[in-house]
């Protein structure tokens, strides 16, 4: 587990530094050279002190002040720079934090728009890409942030090596470097566990929330009485508590713990120094005062160094299993090729054959569609109907090409991938919070702008009272700007099949295109449908029939299987599922 965690996020700062080399080495360089100033910030302090405890018997105090002087503007220089390497570490790092972000979302938007719509069917795949969608953000800021913070803590941190070596003290620098990382390792396993244990008695204290919530609310407390178990509730609630109570206490006692261990091995270790530095004082003079002091000063932040490295660490490791999830999803990438929509616009799409078709959803043992076999041909007007739940829009997606068949083959003109130029209306169509003019454009946005075209689409579709409402075609529409006028559920339903005519596709699917809009409107709307669509391919799609006597064909769908095939006159007289149909509803008319 823990090499797979380490895997993911060394995976994932690969392809960081693969998406903007320069400002992601900058990003790096910069805190690096910063830290690594704080060495000749310690010389600096080193020779500072000397001169001054040392200079105080040698010379006077002008004399000191002029030692001191080179001394003092190195430190103050260092100082100055490291701030301004600081700022620009900040600017640069908000630059790439974009950069990236931007760079992994268009990673994500292009997998989702290119794989197999069939996959957001299967909940774990659509969980994983939610997971990976939520990362990138503020959790891929978080890795930028460690990745400046650690290079930081880990240069000034060898600073304090490279002292006490260049001094010529080689046996202190093995044990600094020995006790940063012994504690470095205790203090991650220990933020580690702790944030772990964090996350369960968060879920702890939900639960314990709901069932607190439960005992005081009245209607749950009528029912909770008459079926004698409030006992068993208060019961639950105290479990919930005293469990989450232990493991705080735990996790609390736990951190004590360790936090003891790593403060003796520090004070262990300075004690060490100190005694091994003094005692060079004392019989060899081999040790500087200064060095003495900066030493030890140096080994006293060693302890805040660790902690504020552990903290970012021990964050991204817990949050490593959605690093997992990213890496995955952008893998899909690899195997994503795009196709090319020339000749989709310059082949035929009719005849479309489907041949023994079946089909059943990723994870079941259930056909939704079997043996289907039909002929769509050029210019035809083609009337899908059956009970909700039939398999009518499940076949719809089989011949668009966003499903593919579990058995039989589905052609247009002799190809297997979708042909020519297709517009669609679903059933749940979707609410474009953009302005009117670019809700009718999103039909076709290679097209050049034609406002004269809008509004004659915008008059066959029974929209022109809106229009005049609106005052223009530029008023956004819905609810995210400020002032955007909000429309109705049949609004937005016309607003929708005049995105699909403005298309001017070879081929017009309408799926349920008119359940928010009343039934007269309805009738209507499907005549002016039927008339533009005079000399495209149609497909209807409708649990409704008032209309379906105008087209060439119906198809009768019943438990995912065509049981009926012909016009509306030879399936009345046929006196079957549809006659049956057609009659009951219009006596709902009646």
């Amino acid at each position: 587990m823990l090499k797979k965690n380490i895997f993911n996020i060394l995976l994932i700062v690969v392809k960081i530094f693969r998406k903007n080399k320069l400002v992601s080495s900058l990003v790096l360089v910069i805190p690096l050279i910063s830290g690594l100033l704080t060495f000749f910030s310690y010389n600096a302090q080193v020779k500072l002190i000397d001169i001054v405890t040392m200079g105080s018997k040698n010379y006077n105090l002008s004399q000191v002040f002029e030692l001191a002087l080179i001394p003092v503007l190195l430190y103050v220089g260092v100082a100055a720079i490291q701030n301004l390497l600081a700022s620009i570490t900040e600017i640069v790092k908000n630059k790439m934090n974009a950069s990236i972000t931007i760079s992994f979302q268009s990673d994500i938007i292009d997998i989702a728009n290119s794989i197999d719509y069939e996959n957001f069917d299967d909940e774990q795949f659509t969980n994983k890409l939610q997971r990976a969608k939520n990362f990138v953000g503020e959790d891929l800021d978080g890795i930028t942030g460690f990745l400046v913070s650690s290079v930081g803590i880990i240069s000034s941190l060898f600073s304090i090596i490279w002292l006490s070596a260049t001094s010529g003290y080689y046996l202190i620098s093995l044990l600094i470097f020995i006790m940063i990382i012994v504690t470095l390792s205790i203090r991650l396993f220990s933020e580690v566990k702790v944030r772990k244990v964090g996350r369960e008695i968060t879920l702890d204290g939900r639960m314990g929330d709901y069932l607190s919530k439960s005992l005081e609310e009245h209607s749950t407390l009528r029912e909770m009485k008459i079926y004698r178990s409030v006992d068993y509730f208060i019961d639950l609630w105290k479990g919930t508590m005293k469990k989450q109570h232990n493991k705080r206490y735990g996790a609390r006692k736990f951190e004590i713990k360790t936090g003891m261990i790593v403060a003796l091995i520090q004070t262990g270790t300075i004690y060490i120094v100190l005694v091994y530095l003094l005692k060079g004082i004392k019989e060899t003079n081999s040790v500087s005062i200064g060095t003495v002091a900066v030493l030890f000063l140096a080994l006293l932040t060693c302890g805040n160094k660790i902690m504020s490295l552990t903290w970012p660490l021990s964050k991204l490791y817990i949050s490593s299993s959605k690093l997992y999830d990213l890496n995955e999803v952008l893998e899909l990438k690899k195997n994503i090729i795009k196709e090319s929509n020339t000749n989709k616009k310059t082949l035929s799409l009719t005849p479309i054959d489907l041949t023994n078709i079946y089909f059943k959803y990723k994870n079941s043992e259930e056909f939704i569609l079997s043996n289907i076999n039909m002929r769509i041909n050029h210019g035809e007007k083609i009337a899908i109907v059956g009970e909700n739940g039939a398999g009518k829009s499940t076949l719809i997606k089989l011949i668009l090409g966003q499903y593919k068949s579990t058995l039989g083959t589905v052609l247009w003109n002799g190809n297997d991938k979708p042909q020519g130029k297709v517009s669609v209306v679903f059933q749940n169509f979707i609410k474009f919070e953009l302005s009117l003019r670019e809700n009718i454009i999103l039909g076709n946005v290679e097209e050049e702008i034609d406002d004269d075209k809008i509004i004659m689409i915008l008059e066959k579709c029974e929209l022109m009272d809106l229009y005049h409402e609106l005052g223009g075609l530029d008023v956004k529409l819905g609810q995210i700007y400020e002032g955007g006028r909000q429309l109705s559920g049949g609004q937005w339903q016309k607003l929708a099949i005049a995105r699909a005519l403005y298309n001017n596709a070879d081929l017009i699917i309408l799926d349920e295109p008119t359940s928010a809009i009343d039934p007269i409107s309805e009738l209507q709307i499907y005549q002016k449908l039927l008339e533009l669509c005079e000399d495209k391919t149609a497909i209807f799609i409708s649990h409704r029939l008032g209309w379906t006597k105008n087209v060439d064909r119906i198809f009768v769908i019943e438990n995912g299987s065509i049981v009926e095939v012909g016009n509306h006159n030879d399936l009345i007289s046929h006196n079957g599922i549809y006659a049956n149909m057609f009659s009951l509803q219009a006596s709902w008319y009646k």
